[in-house]
């Protein structure tokens, strides 16, 4: 939303830029102006990130998606702040599996789109700093969705939930999403092990 707002500013400011070099008649109070405008919606757009305390293991908060970037993670406005949050127990496709990264996203913003209410149940906090969650959307647990729907695979170092297990199983004999047809495209752990960041 904040890059909706700012885009029409930067572009005018671009545009003035460049009629100020053609012209070599700079006119400083219209991009001072700009600028100021600029940083100003910046400051006031800018959302916090949540505290460490507000996110202790077994905190629930009650949240609105802000953004999908992936099949298990998701950002979220919360009332202690901004919240990157990384799903509990599955780990789905990365975006250069290609298709299966696009697939897998697409398929959880159905879920969780922008501005959607969703549960944020806590559980740990990650390596990168994300928050580890349980997503729950309306009565449903969105993680365990994306299994059941096969676009996301059972995280298995870390979930050892007997259910999650099972849709996962169901979902590999239906032939759902990644378990439409063999591949390595069901191991996204593999996938990043082959193509570091």
């Amino acid at each position: 939303m904040k890059s909706d707002l700012l885009k029409p500013l930067l572009n005018l400011l671009r545009g003035e830029l460049n009629q100020a070099r053609r012209r070599k008649n700079r006119s400083p109070w219209l991009i001072g102006g700009l600028i100021s405008a600029i940083v100003a919606i910046s400051y006031f757009l800018h959302e916090p990130k949540a505290p460490a305390g507000a996110l202790a293991r077994g905190a629930e908060l009650s949240c609105t998606v802000k953004s999908v970037y992936d099949g298990d993670t998701l950002t979220a406005g919360c009332p202690e702040g901004e919240v990157k949050v990384r799903v509990f127990g599955i780990d789905a496709p990365e975006m250069g599996q290609q298709p299966w990264g696009v697939q897998s996203r697409d398929a959880f913003r159905s879920m969780v789109n922008r501005g959607d209410s969703v549960r944020l149940r806590v559980i740990d906090q990650d390596r990168y700093g994300r928050t580890v969650a349980q997503v729950i959307a309306g009565d449903r647990d969105a993680g365990l969705e994306m299994v059941r729907q096969g676009q996301a695979v059972v995280y298995k170092q870390y979930n050892d939930s007997a259910v999650y297990r099972q849709a996962e199983a169901e979902a590999r004999q239906a032939k759902r999403g990644i378990w439409e047809r063999s591949g390595s495209q069901q191991d996204p752990a593999a996938w990043r092990r082959l193509n570091p960041r």
